[in-house]
């Protein structure tokens, strides 16, 4: 198991508090999305009632939802992982390489779970270029 040494218990703990905030409000937008998505299909009702500008409205609201809950959910999921390398004594340790994660860096984003250089190489092979 390798761990980051430049972080002491009460980092670690400061962390684990900041981590376990940041999970229950993203947690809370996933709801409030969702509640909204639910109430907005009801209203929407029949397309046929809709001009072409109202449409467009509608498609281009759900397209951002959708953006926005994915990347939430993404954010969720590196929170959630972060939580658990806590528990296994990594947290500040790459997932990808091992190597130390900057103090700076968990400071900045406590949900780092990757350094920067690994988290752009991630991102590149997620989403590559167009």
């Amino acid at each position: 198991m390798t761990t980051n040494r430049q972080l002491d218990e009460q980092f670690v703990a400061r962390q684990r508090r900041r981590l376990e905030e940041l999970r229950e409000e993203l947690e809370q937008i996933l709801r409030g999305m969702e509640q909204d998505q639910s109430s907005r299909g009801e209203s929407e009702g029949d397309a046929s009632e809709h001009d072409s500008g109202d449409m467009s409205h509608q498609m281009f609201t759900r397209e951002m939802d959708a953006t926005v809950g994915l990347q939430t959910r993404r954010r969720l999921e590196d929170v959630e992982r972060a939580l658990q390398k806590i528990e296994e004594g990594t947290y500040g340790v790459c997932d990808d390489t091992g190597e130390p994660i900057p103090k700076g860096r968990l400071e900045a984003m406590p949900e780092a779970i990757r350094t920067v250089e690994a988290q752009q190489r991630h991102d590149r092979v997620r989403r590559p270029p167009r």
